[in-house]
């Protein structure tokens, strides 16, 4: 039963180095003469990003003036030192608001730079770009945040690392594939058919979306329910470009005794399961299972062929 009375569902109630080309062969001037080598002009210098390797989120740095504890990150693959015409290291930071005090930059163990600070960074995050010309190698290349000089501490957070070259180069590497992170959506952004025979219920805690065929309009947010007593249709959440991994999914959902009692099926990727959902345990996590997913992955509600009712509040996809 919905807690206004009304009953859901049946009964009712979402990657250098220069490349040098060498002509060898025979002397059109005459016999004996070696032919000159050649060597072509240098690639075009090029603008490539190379990120620091893990994850995306912010490192925290707390510790006392003096202190030589740093936060390290390793940017992999940079070309050789010869054809890098100029080097820039680039970097978000949270509450770096105290200029020429905040801390100290490290790039493959060389002399310290000044880590550049801003009032404005207080209790906030910004980007921050420092000129580093001269002081990559070839291959992976270590950037490591210290303490600075206020006599109260350091505090900041860093990361998203990377160092963006001007170099000479035949092609930029390409970027590597995105780190796997938790992916949700609700019911409001799945796409409906028989968008007729389902519920859209906003006015209600979490909110979720039901088939069914019996008096709800006056429960459906969009006020599009006019059922055709089929209680059939789909709900298809769309993730985009999900990084290759391996998920846990699960689904929330308002569990209620009229629910289908095969379980709602949902198809993950093409394979479908059926979750319970006809008990009295009102919103409710349940877990579909695990799986290999990448790119653009669908998560389906099929519902075009029950003739119970099933509910969805939102679907997720966690990397294990």
């Amino acid at each position: 039963m919905d807690s206004s009375g009304t009953t859901e569902g049946i009964g009712g109630s979402s990657g250098g180095t220069s490349t040098t080309t060498t002509t060898t062969g025979e002397s059109s001037t005459g016999a004996g003469e070696t032919g000159a080598a050649e060597t072509g002009p240098p690639p075009a210098v090029k603008a490539c990003a190379y990120p620091a390797a893990g994850g995306v989120g912010l490192v925290e740095l707390m510790v006392p003036k003096g202190s030589s504890e740093t936060i390290e990150f390793v940017v992999p693959g940079l070309p050789d030192p010869a054809v890098v015409v100029g080097a820039t290291l680039r970097y978000r930071a949270y509450d770096a608001d105290h200029p020429g005090q905040e801390g100290e930059i490290f790039v493959n163990a060389g002399a310290a730079l000044e880590m550049p600070a801003e009032a404005a960074g207080e209790n906030a995050e910004l980007e921050f770009a420092v000129d580093v010309t001269g002081r990559t190698i070839a291959g992976s290349n270590k950037v490591a945040f210290g303490a600075g000089s206020f006599d109260g501490g350091t505090f900041y957070r860093v990361g998203q690392v990377r160092l963006e070259l001007q170099a000479e180069l035949d092609a930029c590497p390409e970027p590597p594939p995105p780190p796997a992170e938790a992916r949700q959506l609700g019911f409001e952004d799945a796409v409906y058919t028989q968008r007729n025979n389902w519920v859209l219920r906003c006015d209600f805690l979490d909110g979720y979306a039901f088939t069914a065929k019996g008096d709800q309009l006056m429960l459906d947010c969009g006020k599009l329910y006019m059922p055709d007593g089929t209680t059939h249709g789909t709900a298809t959440f769309l993730f985009k470009d999900v990084a290759p991994g391996n998920y846990l999914i699960t689904i929330k959902s308002r569990h209620t005794t009229n629910r289908n009692p095969k379980g709602a099926l949902f198809v993950v990727a093409g394979e479908g399961r059926r979750v319970k959902q006809n008990d009295a345990l009102d919103f409710w996590v349940d877990t579909w299972g695990t799986k290999q997913l990448a790119g653009d992955v669908e998560v389906v509600l099929d519902s075009s062929m029950e003739i119970a009712s099933d509910s969805v509040t939102w679907v997720r996809l966690e990397p294990i």
